[in-house]
């Protein structure tokens, strides 16, 4: 039997669902746009995404989990966050926002504060512990995803960073247009 190849039922239908979605980019569709392309970038994308994040949780998995990480890192960025403010820059529900915060204020690393001005707002804030923890980790972690994307010649870095940046104030337009367009259908 050939090196990687799994008996499993499970391996198999691992392999045919990699094969139909290599099929489906390769297939064009009838609109005339090459969305082949689309399609497999996007895969690409997930699978770059994918294997680089299995490679931060590895280095970290000793010290913290990469979700702590990320909370520590944007309070380190934007220290005194609302729940709702870390649930958008984490891209998480407000449900996992609120139990990684549980979590990590239960280990000391952060604390709630209520809002002077309106008691009802509860920020979240490093403690000192947490302030060190993440101090620690963000020249681990920098020195991971240069090490991870270092490969790439400088140029290529730059040129992908642009890209990248191309496709995200694209996304950020269409999200920006349906929101209007549905604040527009409901005032109707």
């Amino acid at each position: 039997m050939p090196t990687g190849v799994t008996t499993t039922r499970s391996g198999a239908s691992r392999r045919r669902g990699r094969a139909r979605g290599r099929d489906a980019a390769k297939a064009p569709r009838g609109d005339g746009a090459d969305q082949g392309d689309s399609v497999s970038l996007w895969f690409r994308l997930l699978g770059c995404h994918s294997l680089m994040l299995a490679e931060l949780r590895r280095e970290l998995e000793d010290r913290t989990t990469l979700a702590r990480f990320d909370l520590l890192a944007s309070l380190a960025r934007d220290d005194g966050q609302t729940l709702a403010g870390l649930s958008r820059a984490l891209l998480v529900t407000a449900g996992n926002v609120t139990g990684l915060v549980d979590r990590a204020e239960r280990d000391g690393v952060v604390e709630r504060r209520s809002e002077p001005s309106d008691r009802r707002v509860v920020r979240v804030w490093l403690t000192r512990a947490g302030r060190a923890l993440i101090r620690e980790l963000l020249p681990l972690h920098a020195s991971q995803v240069r090490e991870l994307i270092g490969a790439l010649p400088s140029s290529d870095r730059r040129e992908l960073r642009r890209l990248l940046g191309m496709l995200r104030e694209h996304l950020l337009a269409q999200a920006h247009a349906r929101e209007v367009g549905a604040k527009g259908a409901t005032q109707a």
